[in-house]
C-alpha cells in the first residue's frame, strides 16, 4: 500500500516573510500533526529558512522548488541541497514545465539534480507531463516513458522507486479548471506502465504518483478516486489554509475507502 501525499507549491506568490509566515502557522495550525496523509510545502526561495523554521515543530516536510545540478560550486544564484538538508528539507520539485519552457532546463539536467537529490536523500518529486492537450493516449504514454527514460536515466529501480512522480499537463497548471478526473485516471495507469516497462512491475508498484494541475477541493474527490493517483500537488487552490486542509481530508477519506 502506497502512502498517499499531499504537497504544495507557493511559486512565486508568497515572497514576504510575514505573510509566508503567517501562511505556513495555518497550515501547521490545521494539518500540522496529520499522522496518515504525507506532506509536503515548497514555499517561496526568498523565504525558505522563514518557513522551515514553523514546519520543523510539525509533521509537514519542507521542500524547494528547485536544486542545483550539483553539490556545491561556481554556480551563481543556484540553490544546493546543501542547504535544504541544513533547514530540515526533504523534498525538491525537479523538472516544472515552467522550469522546462521559461527557464529551458532539458532532460539531462533534470536527470542530474533528481540524482543529486536521490544521492543526498533528498525525495524528488519529478514533474512530467504533456504539452499540448491531446486524447492520442498511445502519443502521450509515449512520451511520459520519453521523459522518464530520459529524467530518470542511470538510476536504478530501487532509486527509481523513491522518486514522486507529479503528472502535471502544461495545459491543466494555472488554468480555471483541471484534467478530467477520467483523463488523470487513464495518464495515471499509463505512467504506471511506462515504469514497469522501464523497470519492473515491483518499482511500478511502489512508485507514487500524484496530480497537480489546478487542484481544488471541489475537484479533488474525483481525482484521488483511483488506485493509480496517490496524492495531489496543489497550487493556488490551497492558498487558503482552510481550503488546503480540506484537500488532505478529501485524499485521506478517499484512501481510508479504497
Amino acid at each position: 500500500m502506497r502512502n498517499p501525499i499531499v504537497g504544495i507549491s507557493l511559486k512565486m506568490y508568497q515572497n514576504r516573510i510575514d505573510a509566508a509566515r503567517a501562511f505556513a502557522h495555518g497550515i501547521v495550525e490545521e494539518v500540522g500533526e496529520e499522522t496518515k496523509i504525507e506532506q509536503f510545502m515548497c514555499p517561496g526561495m526568498g523565504v525558505i529558512y522563514s518557513v522551515a523554521m514553523i514546519l520543523k515543530e510539525s509533521r509537514i516536510g519542507l521542500g524547494v522548488q528547485n536544486i542545483a545540478p550539483t553539490v556545491n560550486g561556481a554556480l551563481t544564484g543556484e540553490f544546493s541541497v546543501e542547504s535544504l538538508r541544513d533547514m530540515r528539507g526533504s523534498y525538491a520539485e525537479i523538472g516544472h514545465i515552467e522550469r522546462r519552457t521559461i527557464f529551458s532546463e532539458t532532460d539531462e539536467l533534470i536527470n542530474q539534480k533528481v540524482r543529486v537529490a536521490l544521492k543526498n536523500d533528498i525525495t524528488p518529486v519529478l514533474c512530467i507531463g504533456e504539452v499540448i492537450k491531446t486524447d492520442d493516449y498511445a502519443e502521450i504514454k509515449d512520451l511520459m516513458k520519453k521523459q522518464l527514460f530520459l529524467d530518470l536515466f542511470q538510476i536504478n529501480g530501487e532509486e527509481a522507486a523513491r522518486v514522486i512522480l507529479a503528472y502535471e499537463p502544461a495545459w491543466a497548471v494555472g488554468k480555471t479548471s483541471a484534467a478530467s478526473a477520467v483523463h488523470v485516471h487513464q495518464v495515471h495507469r499509463l505512467i504506471r506502465e511506462a515504469v514497469t516497462e522501464l523497470y519492473d512491475q515491483q518499482t511500478a508498484e511502489k512508485i507514487r504518483i500524484i496530480y497537480g494541475g489546478s487542484v481544488s477541493p471541489e475537484n479533488t474527490p474525483l481525482i484521488v478516486s483511483d488506485e493509480n493517483v496517490d496524492g495531489v500537488f496543489v497550487g493556488r487552490f490551497g492558498h487558503d489554509p482552510k481550503r488546503y486542509a480540506s484537500i488532505v481530508e478529501i485524499v485521506k477519506k478517499a484512501k481510508e475507502r479504497a
